[in-house]
């Protein structure tokens, strides 16, 4: 059975970049046009465990925030989410987003190809851990690969590496490693990331950071700063749900971001 996707948009007809996306992971997707029938989809897949068995694509100008809002107010399971921003101009919705839970936004002015990376990846990841809570319900989950991460510290060369502060960090999967749990980041992160972990102790910029995590390499530096803050947003807030990583990239006043 093709894992089901419930998309909400503003009427204006589906993204076809998210679409493409979606339709490449082997999913089945519907359209709903309301807050009111999105709600009513949702209830209406969800299962005995009482987690809506879908994906959810809202868009923001579709009333994305109330949806999920509502969902929070009744108690509904957020199934896998991605948030589509068609303006991109306002960090209140990231925001918003983030605190209901929402991992996935991706915005109308990113490129084609990944607004479809990010929909499939994600679309493939609820496929597959449905697969396996099939086969077991009571299995834990497991990351669908097994990559052999490189183990970084960040204690000084000429130090004895302090285990506090150590995890594993695996570009190209762009999942990070603490103890017995992991941190998965979206393709423009995990390249955030990895920049700022390799000059560790040291700002970078907002330009180099825009074209190394957003390949953005023209274009008004101040229109690129507004595209790279919800980036370095949701990239926090995935690093501070663990003590290791929590308060460890940092705003360095007029130079950009480093990790410390």
């Amino acid at each position: 059975m093709s894992a089901q996707i419930i998309y909400m948009t503003n009427g204006h007809g589906v993204d076809p970049a998210i679409l493409k996306g979606l339709v490449e992971a082997g999913c089945e997707v519907r359209d709903t046009h309301s807050v009111a029938e999105t709600f009513s989809s949702l209830r209406n897949t969800t299962t005995h465990a009482g987690s809506p068995n879908c994906m959810l694509v809202a868009e923001v100008q579709a009333g994305a925030i109330p949806l999920l809002t509502l969902l929070h107010e009744t108690g509904v399971i957020l199934p896998p989410t991605l948030l589509f921003d068609q303006d991109g101009n306002n960090l209140q919705p990231a925001i918003k987003a983030l605190q209901l839970g929402v991992k996935d936004y991706v915005l109308a002015s990113e490129p084609a190809l990944q607004r479809e990376l990010r929909a499939r990846v994600l679309a493939e990841r609820m496929a597959t851990a449905q697969r396996q809570n099939a086969k077991q319900a009571d299995a834990p989950y497991e990351p669908p690969f097994a990559p052999i991460p490189t183990t970084i510290s960040t204690a000084p060369a000429n130090e004895k590496p302090n285990t506090d502060v150590e995890f594993q960090w695996d570009l190209e999967s762009h999942v990070i490693y603490i103890q017995n749990t992991y941190v998965r980041l979206s393709p423009v992160e995990g390249r955030i990331f990895d920049l700022l972990l390799t000059r560790h102790n040291r700002a970078v910029s907002a330009q180099e950071l825009l074209e190394v995590g957003l390949k953005k390499t023209d274009g008004d530096l101040e229109e690129g700063i507004k595209l790279l803050r919800p980036h370095i947003m949701r990239l926090r807030n995935k690093l501070e749900r663990h003590s290791r990583l929590a308060h460890r990239v940092v705003n360095v006043r007029g130079n950009g971001y480093m990790f410390v």
